[in-house]
């Protein structure tokens, strides 16, 4: 029997994944709440001018978040203002797991943090700490109950105002 017949059937029956649904953050409505500002260093602050006002701008209480839909989908944003970051509130069902990366945009000058409600790490969130140019956190809940789960896209250039990104969520 010839070998290379055997790989036909196999190839024929791979299938292209279908694209996730986009959706504009203008659409998505504001989250109730959003994290409480996480105590993280700034690196896209320095000295200057920008760099100072950016600081003050990061200084508030909390930071405001989008709620985003139930299922898998990517999320076409900018930053939008001086502070730097972008925030989003998702809902993940006990044992469920979640994926926030950024992939389209100029990757390499964002990072994303997961965080819960107090800015804070917990049980299940996973960071990315080694600067691989690869902006992503996962969470997977190890509990019961349903927890809200907030994720920040952050800059790590003082000057990004209005810069465009994609995200893509990807629910387990």
């Amino acid at each position: 029997m010839i070998p290379w017949l055997l790989t036909v059937p196999i190839l024929m029956t791979q299938t292209t994944p279908t694209p996730l649904p986009e959706v504009e953050a203008k659409n998505l409505p504001p989250a109730a709440r959003g994290p409480m500002t996480p105590k993280v260093p700034d690196v896209g602050a320095d000295a200057s001018a920008l760099g100072q006002a950016r600081q003050g701008a990061r200084r508030g209480p909390s930071i405001p978040a989008l709620q985003l839909p139930a299922g898998s989908c990517r999320v076409k944003d900018k930053i939008p203002d001086l502070s730097g970051w972008r925030a989003y509130a998702v809902e993940v069902p006990g044992g469920g797991s979640i994926k926030v990366h950024v992939v389209e945009g100029r990757k390499a000058w964002f990072r994303v943090l997961g965080m819960n409600a107090w800015g804070r790490e917990e049980p299940g969130l996973l960071q990315n700490r080694i600067p691989t140019g690869e902006p992503q956190a996962t969470y997977r809940n190890p509990g019961p109950e349903v927890r809200t789960i907030y994720f920040v896209v952050d800059t790590l250039d003082p000057n990004m105002v209005g810069e465009p990104f994609t995200v893509e969520v990807t629910r387990g």
